[in-house]
């Protein structure tokens, strides 16, 4: 007898203790399903990507230097690497948010990269992975 993978149980206390429940119902909002940046390619250029797992970054970067490059516009890849979880997620958003602005801010990013990264990484004391690539 072959019997069907069990259904888990989203009533279960634990999901919610845990905050699974809420996280699913804050993914469900964001997107439909979860995505590939090799999928993403037709969405347009990016001046800036943000990855919140190195390994994603990884994947990011080496899809962009192993791409075709027609366009030869710069694209800044930040990895920020955040817990899965509710507290982090906040935490790293108000930190993305606040790096975005500062990047806005400088009249070149390409030029002052370096000096907004190190000021950024010792005011929050977080260590930042980025790389410079080119679509």
């Amino acid at each position: 007898m072959i019997s069907a993978a069990k259904t888990p149980n989203f009533n279960c206390p634990r999901y919610k203790r845990n905050g699974i429940l809420p996280m699913l119902k804050r993914n469900i909002g964001v997107k439909a399903a979860p995505q590939r940046w090799q999928d993403n390619a037709l969405d347009g250029s990016f001046d800036i990507v943000f990855t919140f797992e190195e390994k994603v970054f990884d994947t990011v970067v080496e899809d962009l230097n192993t791409r075709e490059q027609p366009l030869m516009k710069t694209v800044l890849v930040i990895n920020l690497e955040v817990k899965d979880n509710h507290e982090e997620a906040a935490i790293g958003g108000r930190l993305t948010f606040d790096l975005c602005q500062e990047i806005e801010a400088a009249e070149s990013w390409e030029e002052s990269i370096d000096d907004i990264i190190a000021a950024f990484e010792k005011r929050h004391r977080r260590k930042l992975l980025y790389s410079i690539s080119f679509y």
